[in-house]
């Protein structure tokens, strides 16, 4: 049985927009929190100040930690800044422009004038050289190893810092993107190589080869950052191996996210799902929509019983990303979201951010641009004075200072008023998401539960839940952490893909089924590499299908073998799954395989228990009231903590339930109860009723 599995004191850290936030759950104590701020741009830095807060807030040596996971944002922040390497690209002899060129896929597809995000690898240090592959993996014209060598000696004259390889058809034969790794790595010491048959072994040859040139753009940085977290950690004599979450919402030790830094792309609000998810399922909620507000963004997902919903093809900052990834939407509304009225004498939130530094007005850092916490200042659901990761005093002042000269005097109004414009505009940008997420899929908001999480999320919860009207909203334990607490209930997770190159027109289990098998092999290789390999492991399998002639597919799982009658059950399911995606199936048609999947999970020790005494604390009398709300509309709120409800009566509002880590309102109309593992359930009154 692996150590990690069993570990005693666990702790996750996951680096927000504003605050680094670290959680640890020991089997005696329960659940512990602590923030501090973020530190951008040495984002390492806060990791280890927050190891270290974490630590001493416990009283827990960090010696005794034995258990340590991350999510970081600092690939995601990377590409969105245009912070990346300088990337050369080996191509294949006439595919120098597949980046360029791209798809027939645009945002707007009409539109001519339309400006697209220039490749990661400009034209220039695009090479081609002399191979062929052939569809089938058989080679057509063998790597001419003079041409790598020009390209090695053209890379190092242009200063390049990192080279991806994408050659044609890799996928079915890889022999020739190894040899020129290999020769690369010779003529260009220190220089990182990606190649396309290990990073994205799949057909599509401009989303292939974007992920791989956006994976060594990310190397050396992420690498660097890797390397200075894990440097820290054990020069503080951590005894743990540092793991990091993954957009596929499974964990896998840094040594192997150093390798695939793409994988990395919001690692931390997939962290947040896998751990609200988790907590729903023991509470006895499996649909859900959740959402995750916090300094920089509002993130919304889809759960469906009880599974966060994946993409295996995604994009970050406009550059198409070929792995499997959580299908997490977001939106520039977070709490640091800077308010500002445009030149047509519009009111816009978002998506520029204050950030950590300085952070918004309220926050006394020498802000002085309105956001959406200054606008919760202003109407008194944030009280001025309040400290917030144990740094950040809020000051109403300021708050009011900055509303007043950015949003209420150009619009001629008072700051009352634009502060609640402040709050409708940012509502109405995360109601849109959240039924983007939901309507757009095919499921009816009002049948789902709204899971609110991260520092802000339960401030607007009850308000959002009313325009999309749904009746239920869940709030987790912790839940300005809840993206750190899910690092806690995350499994380490491998997914591994195999193209199938053979154009069988139906699910032969024959043909099929030594591929799965060997699909399985590599998942249980690689869990085995992680100190993941018992009994409690397991690789689920799938198979991409669609029909004939089309140009996507589904993913079916194969979950009763890959006999003849296990082919036949997933070849019903995949109607059946194609039918409820797209209203009809096409069963005269003949099948077509495209990919065989493994996910390999191994799974982390069963925390949800602890959570039972996050909160153990007596409850607590009443802590006073707060006039909340704008003009003609403040009403006075009883203001209570957390542990001071109770599952058997629930409280009614108006009132505000205040965390060290949040604040959840209650308006007038809902009540909140406590349920099962510290959780919070906020129900339409009339529906309780």
């Amino acid at each position: 049985m692996s150590q990690r599995r069993n570990a005693g004191n666990r702790v996750g850290i996951d680096v927000g927009g504003t605050f680094t936030d670290a959680v640890m759950l020991d089997p005696d104590n329960g659940l512990s929190v602590t923030k501090v701020p973020t530190t951008p741009p040495q984002f390492a830095r806060g990791v280890l100040a927050a190891l270290s807060a974490i630590a001493e807030r416990t009283q827990v040596p960090v010696e005794a930690i034995q258990y340590l996971s991350h999510g970081s944002t600092v690939a995601t922040n990377a590409i969105v800044t245009d912070q990346l390497a300088r990337t050369g690209l080996l191509t294949t002899k006439g595919f120098r422009d597949v980046l360029e060129i791209g798809t027939q896929q645009r945002a707007t597809l009409y539109d001519l004038g339309e400006s697209r995000k220039p490749p990661v690898s400009p034209r220039e240090l695009r090479l081609e050289v002399d191979e062929r592959v052939g569809p089938d993996g058989d080679v057509v014209r063998p790597l001419m190893v003079e041409d790598v060598a020009q390209a090695a000696q053209r890379f190092r004259d242009e200063g390049v810092e990192a080279v991806a390889i994408a050659f044609l058809f890799s996928f079915a034969n890889a022999a020739h993107e190894r040899q020129a790794r290999d020769l690369l790595l010779e003529l260009l010491p220190g220089v990182p190589v990606s190649i396309s048959s290990e990073v994205s072994p799949e057909f599509r040859e401009y989303q292939r080869t974007s992920t791989t040139v956006l994976n060594a753009s990310l190397l050396p940085l992420v690498g660097g950052y890797l390397e200075e977290v894990v440097e820290g950690v054990e020069q503080r004599e951590v005894p743990a191996t540092l793991l990091m979450m993954r957009s596929n919402g499974g964990l896998a030790p840094a040594s192997d996210a150093a390798k695939l830094p793409v994988s990395l792309v919001a690692s931390g609000p997939a962290a947040g799902v896998m751990g609200v998810a988790t907590v729903a399922r023991h509470v006895g909620v499996k649909n859900l929509l959740t959402f995750d507000m916090g300094g920089t963004t509002a993130d919304v997902a889809l759960v469906l019983d009880g599974q966060p919903q994946l993409n295996f093809r995604g994009d970050a900052g406009g550059h198409p990303i070929n792995l499997p990834q959580m299908d997490i939407l977001s939106v520039g509304a977070g709490g640091g979201s800077i308010a500002s009225v445009d030149g047509f004498g519009a009111l816009r939130v978002g998506p520029e951010s204050a950030g950590a530094d300085p952070g918004p007005a309220g926050y006394g850092k020498g802000g002085d641009r309105p956001t959406i916490t200054d606008a919760h200042l202003v109407l008194g659901l944030l009280p001025t004075g309040r400290v917030l990761g144990d740094s950040v005093r809020l000051d109403v002042a300021a708050a009011s200072a900055a509303i007043e000269e950015h949003v209420a005097r150009p619009l001629g109004i008072g700051v009352y008023e634009a502060a609640e414009g402040i709050m409708r505009v940012a509502n109405a940008k995360m109601a849109t998401a959240l039924r983007v997420a939901s309507v757009s899929r095919g499921h009816d908001p009002r049948e789902l539960t709204l899971v609110a999480f991260g520092g802000a999320g339960p401030m607007h919860a009850a308000a959002l839940a009313d325009e999309l009207d749904m009746t239920t909203v869940l709030i987790p334990p912790a839940p300005g952490a809840a993206c750190a607490l899910g690092l806690l209930l995350s499994d380490v997770q491998y997914d591994i893909t195999q193209p199938w190159t053979k154009r069988d027109r139906s699910l032969r289990a024959d043909l099929v089924g030594p591929g799965l098998e060997t699909v399985k092999k590599e998942g249980e290789r690689r869990l085995q590499e992680a100190g993941f390999a018992d009994e409690a492991s397991r690789v689920e399998l799938s198979v991409d299908i669609r029909y004939l002639g089309q140009a996507y597919e589904l993913s079916i799982p194969v979950t009763e073998g890959v006999d003849d009658d296990a082919m036949l059950a997933v070849t019903e399911r995949f109607h059946s799954v194609h039918k409820d995606t797209y209203g009809h199936d096409l069963r005269h048609l003949d099948l077509e395989v495209v990919n065989l999947r493994g996910r390999a999970i191994g799974p982390v020790a069963n925390s949800v228990s602890q959570l039972a005494r996050v909160a153990s604390a007596a409850p607590t009398a009443e802590m006073g009231t707060r006039d909340i709300g704008g003009v003609g509309q403040r009403l006075p709120h009883r203001i209570l903590s957390r542990a001071a409800i109770a599952s058997d009566k629930p409280e009614s509002g108006p009132l505000v339930l205040q965390e060290d880590d949040t604040t959840i309102h209650v308006p007038p109309g809902w009540t909140a109860s406590r349920g099962e593992f510290e959780t919070v359930i906020l129900t339409k009154e009339e529906v309780a009723r």
